[in-house]
């Protein structure tokens, strides 16, 4: 239970509440009960000055002016105020009818004012010890009899005590149903403020492989959600885009596979319909060993490809000079280019040093210039330059070729493709080299620009992190 969200806000809402609430009902509680015990007290001391107001020392003894109209109220044994008069020695020199054969609490040797609470025959009584005639010179000579009184005054406050008591649990019940009304209302909020999320996760649950397509109205859910819900979208807009592009891939793999298994498979049934010469067999195995060729090559080069696009290719960066790089590419491929009459000129000033890993930026660059040697016309020509730009080192690959059409540019880093035209269809490829080489360069940090127009000439800039 304390797994779900709905709860842990409804117990943590609830946790504050109580803490809140009994910090105030603490504080009312204890500031009435202030209130009551101050007015008890005030009431007391009125009492205790007005007694001492009526007490005298005459020739050193110690008179008392009580009326009946003043001790009337003192006079009945079931009354509720008291009043006991003691020497500071705790000798009781008068006291009222109402205390009957009981005695007020004492504490010898008291020198000031204080109220205490005391039980007076088990009854929870307010008593008051008030110093009086303090202003008469200690005790006696003669006599050796202390002059000064001190007047205890007491009142039974059972009513008071029983009204803090309903007071109290009045303030206990109301803060029970309080929080009993808020876990209701908390539910209510947190259900209705989960609402969203519930549908986000509905919404989620929706979204299959056959379905996409499908995604969460942003405008729909609230401020504080739509973040969630957009990178919800977001995550399944690159899934649709992988999902359609292992599609695609599938799709243009199986196509590019058929037409090599179908000449091995229909070379092999010719063959096998009845006895052949020996030049037959050999003609038949030839044909089939250049299909066998062109499947591990693109089988090859399709598991190379998976490989940089999951990131398992571990690259081994070092400093790498790019005009070695860049001779070594052109010096591999000498022999391609001498076959179609393709000249190729290197411009390089500098030194130009960058990270990155020796093998996959050799096989970067020859794909390139392979492709540049492949499409390009009779007597051609191709020209390699490098310069720095901001934080990149640039390397152009320019050539007079077949060009690409302005609409087929945004496709040339699909898997497979190939230029659709006459020419292109004569030339072997597997149409994964420059799938290949932007791989290379994502990992590495960079990127490729390639511009182009049919029949004019192609160039391919790549940009790597300079050093």
């Amino acid at each position: 239970m304390l797994s779900s969200i709905k709860s842990r806000i409804i117990i943590f809402y609830m946790i504050v509440l109580f803490v809140a609430l009994s910090a105030l009902g603490l504080l009312l509680y204890f500031s009435l009960s202030s209130i009551v015990y101050n007015s008890i007290d005030s009431s007391l001391l009125s009492r205790a000055k007005a007694l001492a107001t009526l007490v005298s020392e005459d020739n050193k003894e110690t008179e008392f002016n009580f009326s009946e109209e003043i001790m009337w109220e003192y006079s009945s044994p079931k009354a509720r105020i008291f009043f006991q008069i003691r020497r500071p020695d705790g000798t009781t020199i008068e006291k009222s009818a109402s205390l009957g054969n009981s005695e007020l609490s004492f504490l010898t040797g008291e020198n000031q004012t204080r109220y205490e609470t005391v039980f007076l025959d088990g009854v929870p009584s307010r008593l008051i010890n008030y110093h009086a005639l303090e202003d008469i010179d200690g005790k006696d000579i003669l006599t050796g009899r202390d002059h000064r009184i001190i007047i205890q005054c007491a009142e039974d406050i059972r009513n008071r005590i029983n009204v803090l008591k309903t007071y109290k649990i009045v303030l206990f019940l109301a803060i029970l149903a309080v929080m009993l009304i808020s876990a209701s209302g908390g539910f209510l909020i947190a259900r209705k403020a989960l609402a969203p999320v519930k549908e986000i996760s509905r919404t989620v649950s929706a979204i299959s492989e056959s379905n996409l397509s499908q995604r969460i109205s942003v405008e729909a859910v609230p401020e504080e959600l739509r973040m969630l819900a957009s990178s919800f979208n977001h995550t399944f807009d690159s899934l649709e885009r992988s999902f359609n592009r292992q599609k695609q891939f599938t799709a243009d793999a199986s196509h590019e596979l058929r037409t090599p298994l179908a000449v091995i498979m229909s070379q092999s049934e010719v063959i096998l319909r009845k006895n052949r010469s020996s030049q037959e067999y050999k003609d038949a195995l030839a044909a089939v060993m250049d299909a066998a060729k062109i499947m591990s090559d693109m089988v090859r080069k399709l598991l190379h490809l998976a490989r940089l696009t999951t990131d398992k290719l571990e690259l081994n960066i070092s400093r790498i000079n790019i005009d070695e790089i860049i001779h070594e590419s052109v010096r591999l491929l000498t022999s391609l280019a001498d076959q179609k009459g393709v000249s190729i000129t290197v411009s390089i000033p500098g030194k130009f040093i960058i990270p990155g890993d020796r093998a996959a930026l050799l096989e970067l660059f020859v794909n390139i210039i392979d492709n540049a040697i492949k499409y390009n016309v009779p007597s051609g020509k191709i020209d390699i330059s490098v310069k720095k730009e901001n934080d990149f080192t640039i390397t152009r690959i320019k050539d007079t070729g077949i060009g690409i059409p302005e609409k087929d540019l945004g496709k040339v880093f699909d898997r497979f493709y190939r230029v659709d035209n006459s020419r292109s269809k004569e030339i072997r490829s597997s149409g994964l080299g420059l799938s290949i080489c932007d791989e290379i360069v994502r990992l590495h940090g960079g990127r490729i620009e390639i511009k182009s127009r049919a029949r004019t000439g192609t160039s391919v800039s790549v940009y790597l992190m300079g050093n």
